[in-house]
């Protein structure tokens, strides 16, 4: 029983005790909870304390960040504005102050600048308004552009001028030039300054010559001209001087040589009766002066001044970089060419980030944006050059907002033309970076020309004919001006350079290039009986030998379209002919079109030409007939062009040369009188040339009718002709079966009699053709030919 007892007080008190250990068990995660929810609330108490102290710290945060933001900046634009303004007035007070009272508040300002400028004070509120007005009026064409460059011209040119203002006291001492200034006389103390530094490099003598340097470096800065521009009136001046020097000085050997005695004649007729009149002698021609040519500075007008815009540059420059880095294309402008017409930025292209690495962009990809690089850059059209022939960059060309003019003068001025010393070279105008371009129309040696109505073609057709003529006297150079138009070069007859007057009649054009041929093969002949190979060879054998020599001759045809409609075959022959063999005897041509098309410009004439100047055209087919490639489709007009030179790989952009009326007026109406002073006798027109430059063979007029069609050499012509006539039908079993030939040659007499207009193609299935009416002509000479065998 106590066994069972205890037995039964064990398991109690295990059972306490387990049930002890899962109450303490249950209570432990209340503990736990409770202890994670003080964390919790703890942790919530923090962050809303830190809340709270954001929520206040938050206005001093933005009342710092206000501070330090930047205050917006005034626009460069704007700078400028102010600057001008600032310039224009102080120049206003300045220029009031110098007559203003003694008594007056701007009575100082004047005085510190009466010592410190000396005379020259009266040129400072002049150099001040015009630096003013230049900024403020910086954006109008009529003002000259002030830019840097001009800017420090003035201030060099000024502080030359008060210099040179304080020479008068270069011999005393140094304390009497500071004195001179003190008293505001000369230069003041800037000039006494400068020629005091001048005088102590290089002595008095020395001084003054680098003073004549400052000077000269100081006006051409201003003036935007080199050194030799600004003495180009010298030559001019010292001709016109010699020449009044000239004339006065023969007036006054006139006037001191006596006067010859009179001796009185005595009549012997009887009085009542007339005297005899003694027979004059008759006054001799006056032998015909030299040629003398032209002066370019009295022919041609002066050089435009040019205007460049460099901030225009800059901004269209990060533009361009912007745009291509918006579409893929990052690059880099890495050049700037600024030209008349368009100017050039070269990019260098960048690179990408791809899964294999950095990869340089592609060049055809930038080719490709060249219509959005237009619309971002607001131009008419934009034209990409990929890559630019010996560059390592890709050439951008945008149209400027202003287009300079390139004249004449300023390209036979250059020295790029200079350096031809070819009789035949001619200007043609200036490339994308300004730099002038000339030719020698010898090496091309022929030259196409073509481009869409109103794009500059007939100007640089007469460029061509005015830069020929100021550099080539009649002996040297004869011309034959083709144009049916009869408005482009008419302007030239009376010019005693043209073998005849400007063939305006299509009908005497295929004759005038016949007779062009026949002069061709007629210098062939003369070089090879004087053992001689080109038209140079000729003429200076013949100086040495004291013969005549030959003349270059160039043949400009206006229009070759008309041409080509007129008589195709006959013209496209005689010009491959003429473009093939011309060369060495001295003829070249330059031919005009404004319908570039296949049938116009064939390949065979092409493959004769290659120089050619492609203008603004419609469509890129047009500017493939022309050079083979398009191009000519992007261009602006107005002289905007293309030239393929013969040795070119690529086609060069230029802004072609312009040549107004008055120029051509001046230059045509010099020869014209001088070609009558020189000629006695010779009209404005002339059917030939003058009688001492002879040509070598008959006038031009007169060996210009077509040749007549020769009768074909076959013996049976005739009677085939005449069976034909009277059967009303023509085939070749007829003429076989009546004459008694084979298939072959009555096939060919067929063939002939279709070429003379005597039948008409065949009619239907059959071989039979019809016979045409007979012509009055043919008529007439075939009575005429009866009239004579009766």
């Amino acid at each position: 029983m106590a066994r069972k007892n205890t037995t039964k007080k064990g398991k109690s008190q295990t059972k306490s005790r387990t049930s002890g250990k899962r109450a303490s068990s249950k209570r432990a995660p209340k503990k736990k909870t409770a202890a994670r929810g003080k964390a919790r609330g703890t942790t919530r108490k923090t962050i809303t304390k830190r809340a709270k102290q954001t929520a206040s710290k938050k206005p001093s945060k933005a009342k710092t960040s206000e501070a330090d933001q930047p205050r917006p900046r005034l626009s460069p634009e704007r700078k400028r504005d102010l600057w001008g303004g600032g310039l224009l007035l102080a120049g206003l007070l300045t220029l009031v102050s110098l007559f203003g009272p003694e008594g007056s508040v701007l009575h100082p300002w004047a005085a510190f600048w009466r010592r410190a400028l000396g005379w020259g004070l009266w040129l400072f509120p002049l150099w001040l308004l015009f630096l003013g007005i230049g900024l403020l009026l910086r954006r109008s064409e009529r003002v000259p552009k002030l830019n840097l460059e001009r800017t420090v011209g003035l201030l060099l040119l000024y502080g030359g001028i008060l210099a040179a203002l304080h020479l008068p006291w270069i011999a005393s001492a140094r304390e009497g030039m500071w004195q001179a200034a003190a008293q505001g006389r000369g230069g003041g103390y800037v000039g006494a300054f400068f020629l005091w530094v001048l005088t102590a490099a290089a002595g008095k003598v020395g001084a003054g010559i680098l003073l004549v340097a400052w000077l000269v470096l100081g006006a051409a800065l201003t003036l935007n001209r080199s050194v030799l521009d600004l003495f180009k009136w010298v030559p001019p001046l010292v001709r016109r001087w010699r020449q009044r020097w000239a004339s006065w000085w023969a007036s006054r050997r006139a006037k001191a040589k006596p006067p010859q005695p009179v001796s009185p004649t005595t009549s012997s007729a009887p009085s009542g009766q007339p005297a005899a009149v003694a027979p004059t002698a008759t006054a001799e021609p006056a032998s015909p002066k030299p040629w003398v040519l032209p002066s370019v500075a009295e022919m041609l007008d002066e050089n435009p001044e040019e205007a460049w815009e460099a901030e225009e540059v800059e901004s269209r420059a990060r533009l361009i970089e912007e745009t291509l880095a918006l579409f893929g294309a990052p690059a880099k402008v890495v050049e700037v060419q600024q030209g008349p017409t368009v100017t050039l930025y070269g990019v260098e292209p960048g690179y990408v980030e791809t899964r294999k690495g950095p990869m340089r962009v592609r060049v055809s990809k930038i080719a490709a944006l060249a219509d959005d690089l237009a619309l971002a850059l607001a131009a008419k059209r934009v034209r990409i050059q990929a890559p630019v022939p010996g560059k390592g960059y890709v050439g951008i060309e945008v149209p400027n907002e202003h287009t300079a003019p390139v004249t004449l003068r300023q390209v036979i001025e250059s020295d790029a033309f200079r350096r031809l010393k070819s009789p035949l070279r001619f200007a043609l105008g200036k490339d994308v970076a300004g730099n002038p371009v000339a030719a020698d129309l010898a090496a091309m040696p022929h030259l196409l020309i073509a481009g869409a109505t109103g794009s500059g073609k007939s100007v640089c057709v007469n460029g061509i004919i005015t830069c020929l003529l100021l550099h080539n006297t009649p002996d040297d150079l004869r011309l034959l001006l083709v144009d049916p138009k009869r408005v482009e070069l008419s302007g030239y007859n009376g010019i005693p350079h043209l073998l005849a007057p400007v063939v305006v009649d299509l009908e005497r054009v295929v004759g005038a290039l016949q007779w062009v041929t026949r002069e061709m093969e007629r210098r062939y002949k003369l070089f090879a009986k004087e053992g001689t190979r080109h038209i140079v060879d000729y003429n200076q054998k013949a100086l040495k030998e004291g013969k005549e020599k030959l003349p270059y001759l160039v043949v400009v045809i206006d229009e070759l379209a008309d041409l080509m409609m007129l008589a195709p075959e006959t013209t496209e022959r005689t010009i491959t002919r003429l473009a093939q063999l011309a060369r060495a005897t001295g003829i070249h041509l330059i031919i005009a079109t404004q319908r570039p098309s296949v049938d116009v410009v064939t390949g065979l004439i092409k493959a004769n030409f290659p120089a050619r100047i492609a203008f603004a055209v419609a469509s890129s087919v047009d500017s493939r007939v022309i050079l083979d490639q398009p191009g000519a489709e992007r261009l602006l007009g107005r002289g905007d062009m293309l030239f393929m030179a013969p040795d070119a790989p690529e086609p060069m952009r230029l802004q072609g040369v312009y040549v107004s009326d008055a120029e051509i007026r001046r230059v045509v109406q010099y020869w014209r009188e001088f070609g009558q002073a020189s000629v006695p006798g010779i009209g404005g027109v002339v059917d030939a040339p003058p009688e001492h430059i002879p040509l070598k063979q008959k006038p031009l007029w007169e060996e210009m009718e077509e040749e007549k069609p020769q009768k074909p050499a076959d013996p049976l012509w005739d009677e085939a002709v005449a069976l034909v006539r009277r059967e009303g039908k023509a085939s070749a079993s007829l003429l076989q079966r009546r004459l008694r030939i084979g298939y072959t040659r009555a096939a060919r007499l067929v063939d002939m009699m279709e070429d003379a207009g005597i039948v008409g193609p065949p009619q239907g299935g059959t071989g039979v053709r019809p016979v045409l009416p007979e012509s009055q002509d043919e008529a007439s000479s075939a009575s005429e030919e009866a009239a004579d065998a009766g």
